[in-house]
């Protein structure tokens, strides 16, 4: 009986983990299109490293390509049943967009709360805190689809 429950969710988890995660970027994807996202990622990437890219690209425009490789990426995740090297590929991408997403969080000063510092995290830190999990589930597709 342990092991069949031990089986079932291991099982269940490894579905949700791989599709959860294509659902997830997707989703996320989707919300890119919204002119607030535009004005969360222009407010996220404005202080930190990443700052020149709006030295090329609007932030609306920025969104939209961001909005379209995450909808291409969670695809191709969730593609694996059909072709491991386009599921391979989609781990890889995502994983380099949550470590650049991760990478915000210690290089740009709007994650932190005004006036508290660490690790008291404003709004925007904490959305970006979720994409530690977020690379765990897309290395962990990477591995998968090898």
């Amino acid at each position: 009986m342990k092991n069949f429950i031990s089986r079932l969710f291991k099982t269940i988890g490894v579905f949700i983990l791989r599709y959860g995660l294509g659902l997830v970027i997707i989703w996320l994807g989707f919300l890119k299109f919204k002119n607030t996202e535009a004005e969360y990622t222009h407010q996220l990437i404005s202080g930190g490293y990443l700052s020149w890219v709006l030295k090329y690209l609007t932030p609306y425009a920025l969104n939209q390509i961001i909005a379209y490789l995450q909808i291409i990426i969670g695809l191709l995740i969730m593609l694996k049943p059909v072709s491991r090297p386009l599921s391979f590929w989609g781990g890889v991408v995502a994983s380099i967009m949550f470590l650049f997403s991760i990478s915000l969080l210690f290089t740009t000063h709007v994650v932190w709360q005004t006036g508290y510092g660490f690790p008291e995290l404003s709004k925007i830190g904490q959305t970006v805190l979720k994409d530690f999990v977020l690379f765990g589930a897309a290395a962990w597709c990477v591995g998968d689809s090898v």
